[in-house]
């Protein structure tokens, strides 16, 4: 079974990003204007409860994140191991690395817009204020829990298809590559070391925020209140974007060079 050890993929990830913080900056700006600005109209619109509508909205951010995600990707991987020749696998170059990145951002796109899409129709109908009655308890509404547990984790790296068309392996290549249920859970060690700090620095700068706003008599439901907090989101959800990607990328290409490296933690 291919293996990567996701401790080390996700070090390696925020390490590159902080050692090169003014070139990923620099191509990470735009991405973060146009984000922000889709978190402050998606509060300005009420829309936060309709994340069918929220993939519309943040369609143009997606496609600039894909762009930039990519190309900070191919800029680590570069920049860290180039072409390997013991392996006989190396990056591609030119013209072909170019239409590796158009297509990894397409799929990053679809990837996005599924996913809106699927939380939309499954959370359809549960607003805020409804309080759906909960199923009697059964074994076969246990069972049916399981098996949709065991089909999420499965269908886990799904999710990061765009992630390999940027070395220039295909889909079926890469899924052939990680086939095994337990392949699984090196993607979701990575996606969690990246959500889980981002995610409590979130909360902490939004209580920060809070803290101020009530210094200075600000409303926490005006528009400027809102933004602050859009702003916060905005590079959290970035964040989580780009660190889970390069993390991912980092344990993807050390499988296409032919290492198999284990978790020690496990």
């Amino acid at each position: 079974m291919a293996n990567f050890d996701f401790v080390e993929a996700t070090s390696r990830s925020y390490s590159f990003v902080w050692h090169n913080r003014v070139e990923v900056f620099r191509l990470s700006s735009l991405v973060l204007s146009v984000k922000i600005v889709s978190f402050i109209g998606l509060i300005a619109f009420g829309m936060e409860q309709n994340v069918i509508r929220q993939g519309l909205i943040f369609l143009p951010s997606y496609l600039l994140e894909g762009w930039a995600i990519a190309h900070i990707i191919v800029m680590a991987i570069y920049k860290a191991d180039g072409a390997d020749t013991k392996t006989g696998f190396s990056l591609p170059v030119g013209e072909d690395i170019e239409n590796n990145i158009k297509a990894s951002m397409i799929i990053y796109v679809l990837t996005k817009l599924t996913l809106s899409f699927v939380l939309g129709v499954t959370f359809s109908g549960q607003g805020p204020d409804m309080q759906p009655t909960a199923p009697e308890p059964s074994l076969s509404m246990f069972v049916l829990a399981m098996g949709m547990l065991v089909f999420m984790v499965w269908a886990f790296r799904f999710l990061w298809l765009y992630v390999p068309y940027i070395f220039g392996v295909s889909a079926i290549q890469f899924l052939n590559k990680f086939k095994a249920f337990g392949a699984s859970f090196n993607f979701i060690g990575v996606w969690l070391l990246c959500f889980v700090p981002l995610v409590l620095a979130m909360i902490a700068a939004s209580e920060v925020l809070g803290f101020i706003a009530t210094m200075v008599g600000l409303d926490q439901k005006s528009i400027v209140f809102e933004s602050m907090i859009a702003v916060v989101q905005a590079f959290t959800d970035y964040g989580m974007a780009l660190f889970a990607s390069l993390g991912v990328a980092y344990g993807i290409f050390s499988v296409l060079k032919g290492e198999n490296k284990k978790t020690s933690i496990w």
